[in-house]
Formats: C-alpha cells, structure tokens, sequence
C-alpha cells in the first residue's frame, strides 16, 4: 500500500509483540505466570501458584476427556449414533488441548522461549533510511486486531454451551457424559458444572493460542519482509546518503525511482510513507563513505542480515509447528467431519440451541484451518519478494558496479520459505481447500452408514 502523507512518528518504539496471545497461553496454562524482578520469596510463590494452576488444569481437561471415553464404553452397540459422535468430538476436543498443553509447556518449551525472546529482541521497527520507508506499527496493529477477534471467538464459541442447562432449565450438563454418582444433587451439580465450565474455557483458550502464535508470527514476520522489500527498494538512496551526496543527485535518483513508488500493493500490511528530501538530507552520517561501491555493501550488508534473521525465525517456527500441524490437519478433517454430522442429525425437539453451539464448533473449526493454512500461505507469497524489491530501485543507473552483487542476492532470494505439516504437506490455500473436500467426503460416507444402520 502506498501513502505519502500518513501523520505518523518517525520512529517506532521497539515492543513486546506479544502480549495478548501470551496472555491466552497463560489462562490455558501453556505459558507460565512472570513477575519483574521481585524477591525470591515473591517468585517461588510465583513458581508453586504456576504449578497449582497447571496441574489443576490438567485434573480438569482429563477427568472430562476419561469420563467421554468411557461414556462411549457404555453406550457404544445401543443404537443412538448421534450420541457417540458427539461424544466422540468431545474426547477428541479435550484430548486434543491437554496434548497442546504439554506440547508448549513442557515439550518445546525452550524453543517457544527462544522464538519469542528472538523476535522481541532482534526484530527491526522501521526500514533503512531512503525516499520512502515503513515501520513495525501496522503489522502490529493488524496482529492484535486478528488475534483478539480470533480469541474471542474462540471463548464465544465454546463458551455458548454452557448456556444450554440455562436456556433448558433442567439441571442438566454442558456436556453430556457418565458420572459415576447423581451429579443433580444439591452442590454437587454446582461443582461439576464449575469443572465443566473451566474445562470449556481451557478449551477456548488452548485451541486460541496454539494457531493463534502462528498466525501473530505469521503476521510479525511478513511485517519484517515488509521492512526488508523497502530496505531493497530504497538501498541506492540509502548508499547516497552513507556517501554525503547533495540534493541534486536525490533529486535525480528519486525521479528514476518514482515509476516503482507509483506501483500498488508492494507490501503486505505495512503503510509506505515518503521522507521529504530537506529531511533525508539530514539525516545523512557525519563519517562520510567516499567510494559508491562500498556505501553499496554497507547498505546490502543491512539488508542480508535481517533477511538471515527473518530465514532463522522461519526455521524456528517450521521446527516448532510442524509435528503438530501434521496431526491438527488430521485433526481437523475428523472434527468438521463429526460436528458437519451432529449438526445434520439434531433435528429433535429443543435442539435449536444445540445446533447453534454445533454450528459455532464447525466456524471455529473451519476458522483454525484458515488461519494455519492462510498466513503459512502468506510468509510463502512474502518470501517470494525480496528480488521484485531489489528490482523497484533505478539498478541501471549503476548496473556495471552493481551487476555481480545484484544477481548474487537475487540467485539467494530465490529460495523461498514453505511452511509444512509434518514437511509432508505444503500449508497453503491449496490444503485448506483439500482437507475441507475430504472432511466433507467422510460426512457422506458416515451418512451412509447411518442410514444403513
């Protein structure tokens, strides 16, 4: 996106990018509790209250996810299809966060620390200083604008069936399963739904930050490719201004630069903004470079460190994410499938409400598979343009000192970034599309065998 006169400060404020979704990690227990630099009593009270929490909500997801599979023990050959496969999503759904759960909080803990400490410390807030430039600040407000709205919507949708006992009033669950004794009783009821409660919300908050990291990430990093395609595009102006030259040679460079800057939608979320020459004059360095060549390399040099940093933090991330997508896409092909089911079966009485919590399930679902395979989609697109951005510079104008290091960063920016699923399957639009065709393949084959049944 293109835009000149976007009042904005000239430099953004190094942050902490991920503030909410961290958050959501810690009411999921998947992220500790951190306090500053209190005393050591404060922190190992810290530690034993982060230790309450977690166990209790491990207590909480697996009595639920026991008590479904052994709902399905009992009741599997009586006949009522419909009541298995809801059970049947439910153990999947609980199974499925106490994995996510150990996953980022015991498992790859370290690496989860170092992706988040990494980008923190070393991501850049603004581009190299040029004719135009764009900074961290509207990446990070796309995040937090996608993150929030997908978190929520998470606590909405799972949330909502603790709504139906309400609606029905008639003491019954959220979420219909055995008990070993009458949960209806006085007090007991109350505490059970409590536990169910707490169950649904650690439902909503597991499901929200696992895909909901990756998708800030994804978002985070395609802001840095924003960064670095302006560095590219701007790097002839950049050596200019390491080798002291006067406002006639900016003027002649920006006017053989101006046929790139009118070109639409060169960056994915970030606002380009143009710098006034009077003000790019000043803001050229004291030690003066005297030869172009090396201000050249200088500058390149900027540019192939923070392309090596965004490569790093993409290796992290598909180290990090790729066990786990592997088995989520399986995971969700099951579950639109079961829930696709459910939906099209609860045509009973009083099950208007029960179809809406249904339906919400499958949004989410439908939901979580986007995000993974839309913004996997989106660092690939990104990767893909650091050579276009090299090219929007006037290279002709210094093609016989420049040729030999413009085809060599070019031959580099070749090698795009995919992210897998398992480095089995490419996530993309492509798998969005495949894995909803089979999920719906599955329903009509169980519709089958329900009607047969």
């Amino acid at each position: 996106m293109k835009c000149s006169d976007i009042p904005t400060k000239e430099e953004s404020q190094r942050r902490d990018l991920f503030v909410f979704i961290l958050s959501t990690m810690r009411v999921a227990g998947m992220y500790p509790f951190r306090m500053g630099n209190q005393s050591s009593c404060l922190n190992f009270l810290l530690i034993v209250l982060n230790w309450i929490y977690e166990i209790f909500n491990y207590f909480v997801c697996m009595h639920i996810a026991i008590l479904f599979i052994y709902t399905i023990y009992i009741y599997y050959g009586q006949g009522d299809l419909e009541f298995l496969v809801n059970c049947l999503i439910q153990t999947v759904i609980y199974l499925w966060t106490i994995t996510m759960k150990l996953y980022f909080r015991r498992f790859r803990h370290k690496l989860l620390n170092e992706i988040i400490s990494s980008v923190n410390e070393k991501h850049q807030i603004r581009s190299a200083y040029g004719f135009t430039y764009v900074t961290v600040t509207e990446a990070l407000r796309q995040s937090n604008l996608w993150i929030k709205s997908y978190v929520y919507c998470c606590y909405v949708g799972t949330i909502f069936w603790l709504m139906l006992p309400i609606v029905y009033r008639d003491r019954s669950l959220p979420l219909a399963c055995w008990y070993p004794f009458n949960y209806s009783q006085p007090i007991v009821y109350e505490l059970v739904f409590f536990l169910q409660a707490v169950g649904q919300i650690q439902v909503a908050a597991a499901f929200a930050s696992s895909s909901g990291f990756h998708m800030v990430l994804g978002i985070v990093i395609s802001g840095q490719y924003d960064m670095l395609s302006c560095s590219l595009k701007n790097i002839l102006a950049t050596s200019y201004l390491k080798m002291g030259a006067n406002m006639a040679e900016l003027s002649k460079l920006q006017n053989a630069q101006s046929v790139a800057d009118d070109e639409l939608n060169q960056f994915c979320y970030s606002y380009e903004i143009t710098t006034p020459l009077e003000k790019l004059m000043q803001q050229q360095k004291r030690n003066k470079i005297t030869t172009f060549p090396t201000a050249f390399n200088h500058s390149l040099k900027r540019c192939v460190q923070q392309h090596n940093y965004i490569i790093s933090i993409l290796q992290k991330m598909e180290s990090f994410y790729n066990p786990i997508w592997l088995f989520k896409i399986a995971e969700v092909t099951f579950l639109m499938c079961l829930v696709a089911f459910v939906s099209i079966k609860s045509t009973t009485v009083n099950s208007l409400m029960r179809m809406v919590s249904l339906g919400q399930y499958l949004l989410l679902v439908l939901y979580e598979l986007f995000i993974i395979c839309y913004f996997a989609d989106v660092v690939y697109q990104n990767s893909q343009r650091c050579g276009d951005a090299l090219l929007r510079s006037p290279w002709q104008l210094h093609l016989r000192q420049l040729r030999s290091d413009y085809i060599i960063f070019l031959i580099n920016s070749r090698r795009t970034f995919r992210l897998t699923a398992g480095k089995i399957y490419n996530l993309n639009v492509d798998r969005l599309r495949s894995t909803i065709a089979t999920a719906f393949s599955f329903l009509t084959l169980l519709q089958k065998m329900d009607a047969r049944g």
